[in-house]
């Protein structure tokens, strides 16, 4: 009996994580998108028929950063439900992705989906002079280093 448990533990957890890495899906998306943009068509993506979302019940079940995405359930799309400031979510990270993790109904069905937030440059940098003119010889060894001032 417990070589039984034994092997059926782990094939349970394996057939548990096949599920949830099966559905794994990534969007990319610039920040400061408004109210009803469309992320990506989860539902065609996922391999879900539209007229199953209502009565399985997909939905978003992670916590997202003040709830930023939602499903439309008529017609499957990912959409931004409230403008994202990239910033605010993910500070000065050089990357910023928000994991939904969502979940349907009968069968009960995990995914993974990643939502990258990429950096739009509204912050343009300010130079006193626009140009600066370098001469530097040929004969100077690679990796030298110049201070600009």
């Amino acid at each position: 009996m417990f070589w039984l448990r034994k092997k059926a533990v782990p094939s349970i957890l394996m057939l548990c994580a096949w599920n949830m890495v099966s559905g794994q899906i990534r969007y990319s998306i610039p920040e400061e998108l408004k109210h009803g943009t469309l992320v990506g068509e989860i539902a065609k993506d996922l391999g879900l028929f539209l007229e199953e979302l209502s009565s399985r019940k997909l939905r978003i079940v992670s916590q997202v950063p003040s709830q930023v995405m939602d499903i439309n359930l008529q017609n499957g799309v990912l959409f931004v439900n409230k403008r994202i400031d990239r910033e605010l979510i993910c500070g000065k990270s050089l990357t910023c992705i928000l994991s939904l993790e969502m979940e349907i109904e009968n069968p009960v069905e995990h995914y993974r989906v990643e939502v990258e937030i990429l950096d739009v440059n509204d912050n343009s940098p300010n130079f006193l002079n626009t140009e600066i003119r370098l001469e530097i010889a040929e004969s100077v060894s690679p990796g030298t280093h110049y201070i600009l001032k």
